[in-house]
């Protein structure tokens, strides 16, 4: 049975292990980097966002995935049209949300006299480009673990989730970081 709790709990004990791992090496990438970030507080406010929507786009898809694959709308291929849609879709939200949330976060930190040090277009554009690479990669994490968790008897439910949302708070640090160096804040 694939509800039991005790299968959930074996299935997804080790994975949530690995996780937290992750997460804490993802906590140490943000920490060595701490005195750039008090230089811009506006990236500090933001990485939270960041991370966020691509945690939640990425679960959505997968939770949608999981469900497509287990009522045999989805097939396992990546020629499937309904994964294509499900996939553009959260591009679409993802580039969407993440530029609303640019300009909210800009203007919202300006109103509150928060220390900025960057234009608008600057701060739009490392967010947007943030958010863009990262949703990428989120949605096709998001996909193979799906997959993959589906093809060896696993609950996608419960694999999906917690991978694209370590993934996406590590990678969204990192990229962050390297986005902010390429435009040259």
């Amino acid at each position: 049975m694939i509800y039991s709790w005790k299968t959930i709990v074996k299935h997804g004990l080790p994975l949530l292990t690995l996780c937290i791992l992750i997460e804490i090496f993802a906590g140490q990438i943000l920490q060595s980097n701490q005195q750039q970030l008090f230089l811009i507080p506006v990236f500090l406010i933001s990485i939270p966002v960041i991370n966020a929507v691509a945690g939640n786009i990425g679960s959505i898809l997968g939770a949608r995935l999981a469900s497509g694959l287990h009522l045999g709308l989805i097939e396992l291929s990546v020629n499937d049209k309904n994964m294509q849609k499900n996939v553009i879709t959260s591009l679409l939200i993802g580039l969407i949300t993440y530029t609303i949330l640019a300009i909210l976060i800009y203007y919202i930190a300006y109103i509150g006299n928060i220390t900025m040090n960057v234009g608008v277009t600057a701060f739009v554009s490392i967010i947007l480009g943030t958010g863009i690479i990262l949703i990428l990669i989120i949605s096709l994490i998001s996909v193979l673990t799906a997959f993959l968790s589906f093809k060896r008897g696993l609950d996608p439910d419960d694999m999906v989730a917690p991978v694209v949302t370590t993934v996406g708070d590590t990678l969204g640090i990192i990229f962050l970081f390297v986005i902010i160096g390429v435009v040259g804040v």
